[in-house]
């Protein structure tokens, strides 16, 4: 996992205002998480805690996050002591964590596309199925498995530039800045298609695998006119898939 997120945590919060982040990307997940009330659920790249604490909020218990870096774990923390959800956190590789539980769903927003080899992406999603009791749910946030270069262009219109390092080939590096009020953020992940989850999927056991069309929610849908969204509904550059134990 190539960006120390120790040294850009502070920045990257300023990325949760972007309009496609609050009206698309949370509004699909949402929408593919469905009810959580009374079902454990696993986080899994929590972050500062972000999404782990709105899964709280919406009755799901208990929760757990889990991140790679010690520093995002700490601003989870400092958040949970600011207003107690109990919500319980860890710092942790997911790709060599194994088993740290059983729960009824596992999230994951932003993690699969950090895994620069297959095999890293099999670690991880194995990992996702071993804390998964049977039958339960795996819902995510990860990079446009279908990405090609209409999708880079169209992302210009939203102060997000993404490189990437070679052809749109499974584990090719893709460099990405987001421009904040403050300055710009800047973090490498990897690209896989949906050939590649194909594979890691049905190789750890899971028994479907569905993705889900991006959606734009009502609120922002009011707030900003057609043409703002117009690029972004015909090229998004996220995807929301779930899958089954």
């Amino acid at each position: 996992m190539a960006t120390n997120y120790d040294d850009i945590a502070d920045e990257y919060l300023q990325t949760k205002v972007n309009p496609i982040k609050k009206y698309s990307e949370e509004f699909t997940f949402f929408q593919a998480l469905g009810d959580v009330r009374q079902q454990s659920v696993l986080d899994l790249a929590c972050g500062d805690g972000y999404y782990t604490r709105a899964v709280r909020r919406q009755g799901a218990a208990p929760v757990m996050g889990i991140d790679l870096s010690p520093e995002m774990i700490r601003q989870a923390e400092a958040a949970e002591a600011a207003e107690p959800l109990g919500i319980s956190y860890q710092v942790g590789d997911v790709a060599q964590m194994g088993a740290v539980g059983a729960f009824d769903v596992v999230t994951a927003v932003y993690l699969l596309q950090y895994a620069a080899t297959e095999s890293e992406l099999q670690g991880m999603v194995n990992a996702i199925y071993a804390n998964l009791k049977p039958g339960g749910r795996v819902v995510m946030v990860t990079g446009q498995p279908d990405l090609t270069e209409a999708h880079l262009a169209a992302q210009r219109h939203y102060e997000v530039i993404i490189e990437p390092q070679g052809p749109l080939a499974d584990g090719v590096s893709i460099d990405t800045t987001i421009f904040v009020p403050e300055g710009a953020v800047k973090f490498t992940n990897h690209h896989w298609t949906k050939a590649a989850y194909a594979r890691v999927f049905r190789q750890a056991g899971f028994h479907s695998v569905v993705w889900y069309p991006m959606q734009i929610s009502a609120e922002g849908l009011a707030l900003y006119p057609p043409e703002y969204w117009q690029p972004y509904q015909q090229y998004p550059a996220i995807a929301v898939v779930a899958g089954r134990r």
